[in-house]
């Protein structure tokens, strides 16, 4: 029954249309217990009614994220994300919790954001060093959807792209990437390296990067790419995907 999410459909249909949360009122407490619930759509219907509160419920969703409630904590970043600009600094305090699914919910509340969590640029370049792959992807495709200081999010997007073992965290880099256009053109060797990646999305990814950056050099290598590819290096009968 679609109707027992009315609340996060209204704020996602906001999200998509690029318009602000819708402002509601309620009982932060009754919500903030509600956010436990064994109901998934209780749980989540409390967490954007918190977010659509706003700022007054920021300690609240914090707790909860921070709490040992499974539930809890996944569906307080969601409000966390829905609070924005107000949540920034809490959420990046988060980024250091000694719990990986903490850190990565954090990361993930921050990406969603958007431009409202450019101050958490440099403090999520800092976590892509995080030992968690987990939370490493989360905070590369963080740096992507805020797309914002590039001075820093561009090197530190490079170099996840190039040394980082996990390759789900190299293709969100690439695809992060990709978000800044012209404004990582600084990536453009990076990206030229992770076109030879074994895994093939984040090869894909990286051609995707380049043509959003189209500088010279950018152009020059993908023209260099398709001159030199005759087939795919990694598909064989064996294994076609």
């Amino acid at each position: 029954d679609l109707s027992k999410h009315d609340v996060m459909w209204q704020q996602h249909w906001n999200w998509l249309r690029g318009q602000a949360p819708v402002a509601t009122t309620g009982d932060i407490q009754t919500l903030a217990k509600a956010l436990t619930s064994e109901a998934e759509p209780e749980r989540l219907n409390a967490a954007y009614t918190l977010g659509a509160i706003g700022e007054p419920a920021t300690d609240t969703l914090i707790q909860a994220l921070t709490s040992d409630n499974d539930y809890a904590r996944r569906v307080s970043a969601y409000g966390l994300s829905l609070i924005g600009e107000p949540a920034v600094d809490t959420l990046q305090k988060a980024l250091t919790h000694q719990n990986d699914e903490v850190r990565a919910h954090a990361a993930f509340a921050l990406g969603d954001m958007g431009a409202q969590a450019e101050n958490a640029t440099t403090t999520l370049a800092q976590t892509l060093k995080d030992a968690s792959p987990w939370v490493r992807h989360h905070a590369v495709e963080a740096l992507g959807t805020i797309a914002s200081n590039a001075d820093v999010s561009v090197p530190a997007l490079s170099q996840a792209l190039t040394h980082d073992e996990d390759a789900q965290v190299r293709y969100n880099a690439a695809y992060a990437l990709a978000c800044f256009g012209t404004d990582a053109a600084e990536a453009v060797p990076a990206l030229t390296q992770a076109l030879n990646d074994p895994n093939r999305y984040v090869s894909g990814h990286a051609i995707t990067a380049l043509r959003r950056i189209r500088t010279p050099q950018a152009v020059d290598t993908l023209l260099h790419w398709m001159e030199t590819t005759r087939w795919c290096p990694v598909t064989t009968k064996e294994s076609t995907f």
